[in-house]
C-alpha cells in the first residue's frame, strides 16, 4: 500500500490523462473509498498539470508507473487503440482494472484482454458508465416494476453538429486505419453506451443487427441501427453529426448535471436545446430520460410527469462507478459491468458493420469460448 493512505484505501493509477479521464479523476478526488497515487500520459505537461491539481505522481510511460507504484485499481482510459498492452501490463502486475468503453476495437483484442485478466485473477470492470447515471438506474427499476408495462421499443437519436465540413471523426489514434470509428457522439464512441445500456435496462441481450457505421479514415455519414433484444424489444438508434440540429427551445431542458450532446460538453445549470436524449416504450406508458441532465419524464394515457430523481448528477456517476468497482474488491459485490459485458457491447457493433457490407440482418453471437 502506499506510504500515507490508509489500509481501507484502495490506490488509483490512470493511464491517459485527457478528455474523459478529466471526470474519472474528479469522481476519484470524491470518494474516500480510492486514492489517486499516480497517473500517466504520453503528454508530459498534461501529465504534470494532472498531478499538480490531484497530488500524485506523473509520469509519461505507464508500464514504469504501473512496474513503479504500489496500485491496487488501474484505470485504463487511453483511446481504444491501445487499451490491450496497458490491460495486460496491469493485469501481469496484479493490479485490477477499470477499462473505458468501447472494451477494444476488435473481437481479438477483447478477448486477450479477458483472458490477461482471467490469468491474472484480477478483476476487470467495463466502463459502462450509463448504468450508473441516476435517470438509468431510475428507468431500470421502473421498468423491472412494470410500471410501463411490457418494454416493446428502445430508442435514442443524436443529430446536429454545424455542418458537415465541420464533423471531425476520432483519429486513428482512437480506432485502426479502415476499421469501425466515426465521430464522438457516433455509432461506436457514444452508441456502445446505448448498446450496452438498453440491453442493461430490460435485462435481454441482442440477438440480431442491421445498420451502417463510419470507418476511421473516411469521411463521416449518418449512421444507424436496428436491434433486437432476446425479449423481442427493438433498439433503434440514429447519429449525425455533420448537419445541423434542428430543435425549438422548448424541445430542450434545462440541465441538472454536466455532460456531452451532440455539440459537445456542456456544463450544469443552462438550458440545453440538444439534450442527450433516450426514450423507451412500453405497452401501458413510456419513460423519456435525459441521463446527463438528470431529468425524465413518464407519459400515461393520463398525460407526462416528471420523475423525482433525487440524486446527485454527473459527473458524480464516475464517482459511483470507481466506488462500486472498490467494493467489489474489498467486499466482494458484484461487479457492475464485467469483460463479458463490454465484449457483448463489441460484438453487437461488430455485427451492425458486417450487416452493411453484406447488406443483410446479422445474427450476434452468445459468449464467447
Amino acid at each position: 500500500m502506499h506510504s500515507g493512505v490508509s489500509p481501507d484505501v484502495l490506490t488509483v493509477g490512470l493511464v491517459g490523462l485527457g478528455g474523459v479521464a478529466q471526470e474519472h479523476m474528479r469522481g476519484c478526488n470524491a470518494s474516500p473509498l480510492v486514492k489517486m497515487i499516480a497517473g500517466a500520459d504520453i503528454d508530459a505537461a498534461r501529465a504534470q498539470d494532472a498531478a499538480s491539481r490531484y497530488g500524485f505522481t506523473a509520469y509519461t510511460d505507464y508500464n514504469e508507473m504501473i512496474e513503479a507504484e504500489p496500485l491496487d485499481i488501474v484505470c485504463v482510459l487511453t483511446p481504444p487503440a491501445l487499451h490491450l498492452p496497458v490491460v495486460e501490463a496491469a493485469a501481469r502486475k496484479g493490479c485490477h482494472v477499470l477499462c473505458e468503453k468501447p472494451v477494444a476495437p476488435s473481437l481479438e483484442d477483447a478477448v486477450a484482454m479477458r483472458e490477461a485478466v482471467q490469468a491474472a485473477g484480477v478483476k476487470f470492470l467495463f466502463g459502462a458508465t450509463y448504468r450508473h447515471l441516476p435517470a438509468m438506474i431510475r428507468a431500470r427499476d421502473m421498468i423491472r416494476r412494470g410500471v410501463i408495462g411490457e418494454v416493446r421499443l428502445c430508442v435514442e437519436v443524436a443529430v446536429g453538429g454545424a455542418g458537415a465540413d465541420k464533423a471531425k471523426a476520432l483519429s486513428a489514434i482512437h480506432y485502426p486505419e479502415g476499421g469501425p470509428g466515426g465521430t464522438p457522439m457516433g455509432l461506436v464512441d457514444h452508441g456502445v453506451h446505448l448498446i450496452d445500456g438498453f440491453s442493461w435496462l430490460t435485462g435481454a441481450a441482442a440477438i440480431d443487427a442491421f445498420g451502417r457505421g463510419n470507418m476511421t479514415g473516411k469521411a463521416p455519414r449518418p449512421e444507424c441501427a436496428t436491434l433486437t433484444l432476446e425479449n423481442g424489444v427493438l433498439v433503434q438508434l440514429l447519429y449525425d453529426e455533420g448537419t445541423v440540429g434542428l430543435s425549438a427551445p422548448t424541445e430542450g431542458v434545462f440541465n441538472e448535471g454536466a455532460g456531452w450532446n451532440i455539440n459537445g460538453f456542456v456544463r450544469a445549470g443552462g438550458w440545453d436545446p440538444f439534450p442527450t436524449v433516450i426514450s423507451v416504450y412500453g405497452s401501458t406508458g413510456a419513460l423519456r430520460a435525459y441521463p446527463y441532465s438528470n431529468v425524465m419524464l413518464h407519459a400515461t394515457t393520463d398525460g407526462v410527469f416528471n420523475v423525482n430523481l433525487g440524486a446527485l448528477p454527473q459527473p458524480n456517476h464516475f464517482r459511483t462507478q470507481i466506488e462500486s468497482f472498490a467494493r467489489s474488491i474489498t467486499e466482494g459485490a458484484p461487479l457492475a459491468a464485467t469483460v463479458e459485458d463490454g465484449i457483448a457491447s463489441l460484438q453487437a457493433i461488430l455485427a451492425i458493420y458486417q450487416s452493411a457490407q453484406e447488406r443483410r440482418v446479422i445474427d450476434i453471437p452468445g459468449k464467447t469460448a
